[in-house]
């Protein structure tokens, strides 16, 4: 009996039913009933976004895959900032955007550019105190394998330098000097000239002019002070450089004895004169505009007067900028 009715459901599961008139198709066993009404759906982490002008939620969109929305993200925020200036968004929003300057595309860089434009030009300090990023990331791009990260290297760094132009070269001094060299062609002091960039006819000049007016106004920065740099008045830059000043006044800088390196941990440089770094330079305090003068003047200022003779004479832009150079080395150590 058992097996004959299975057999027969078996059946019934092949068989048409005929359809009644006026009575509806019957449902299926599986359906499911759609027709409840529910006020709300309750689902697991999941929830409406209360604010839709929170920036923070926007932040990891700096690292997408996307060039496009990394570039929007860029603009969002550049946009934004005059009202979030003020706010904590600001550390992790630059703590997340400048690794951007070693980006492989040249419109993230040029928004990235535009956005320390517009804070430098809100608040100042705010990039004053990122300004150890910012020197590692331009050094990195300095020395970035892509030609077209390299050459933007000294862009960041002249936008860097018009508006916490004393706090950089307080802190990095010879790398950044270093780096503009590298990029330049020039070589180093202690490096092999063929590990550098070659210096050619066919390499863009509007690069070239880009880089010399960096390395200008890094110079300027350096072996300048404020009063030099506003008025030009050589002499009484050179009477107050050799004057004791009070040591015990209030410093114009924050972190005055970071030079000492008291509670800081650095990897050991095995073999530094191998591998082609000065390490005494690199270790070399250069708080004051004597000390830089004394470095560049040692280590870079010969190499620096044999190369922008021969970009005179080629003429150009690049002649225009490098004869701008000259006459400030002539103003500064003649």
């Amino acid at each position: 009996m058992t097996k004959s009715r299975k057999q027969k459901q078996k059946k019934q599961d092949f068989l048409r039913k005929k359809l009644k008139v006026g009575k509806p198709k019957e449902k299926a066993r599986n359906a499911t009933d759609t027709s409840f009404v529910s006020k709300t759906i309750s689902i697991r982490n999941q929830h409406l976004d209360q604010n839709p002008h929170d920036l923070t939620k926007r932040l990891t969109l700096l690292k997408h895959h996307n060039i496009n929305v990394r570039k929007e993200t860029l603009t969002t925020f550049q946009k934004s900032i005059p009202s979030i200036i003020k706010s904590r968004l600001m550390t992790p929003l630059l703590t997340q955007s400048i690794p951007l300057i070693c980006d492989e595309s040249q419109q993230v860089r040029q928004g990235l550019i535009d956005l320390v434009d517009e804070i430098g030009s809100h608040d100042a300090e705010i990039l004053k105190l990122h300004c150890n990023i910012f020197v590692l990331y331009i050094n990195m791009a300095m020395t970035h394998i892509v030609t077209q990260i390299q050459a933007d290297s000294t862009k960041f760094l002249s936008h860097l330098l018009k508006y916490c132009g004393d706090e950089v070269v307080r802190k990095s001094w010879v790398k950044l000097l270093n780096g503009v060299f590298g990029v330049l062609g020039w070589g180093q002091v202690g490096k092999n000239d063929s590990a550098s960039i070659v210096q050619t006819k066919k390499r863009n000049a509007k690069y070239v002019t880009i880089h010399l007016n960096a390395l200008y106004t890094l110079v300027e920065y350096g072996c300048q002070d404020e009063r030099a740099r506003s008025d030009g008045d050589t002499a009484e830059t050179t009477e107050d450089s050799g004057t004791l000043r009070n040591p015990y006044l209030i410093p114009d800088y924050p972190q005055p004895f970071e030079h000492l390196k008291l509670f800081t941990r650095e990897l050991k440089v095995q073999d530094a004169t191998s591998s082609g770094v000065n390490a005494t330079l690199l270790s070399l305090a250069t708080q004051d505009i004597d000390t830089r003068k004394a470095v560049f003047i040692e280590q870079f200022l010969p190499i620096v007067r044999k190369k922008i003779e021969v970009i005179i004479k080629e003429g150009g832009e690049c002649g225009k900028s490098a004869n701008k150079l000259k006459t400030l080395l002539a103003k500064i150590f003649d």
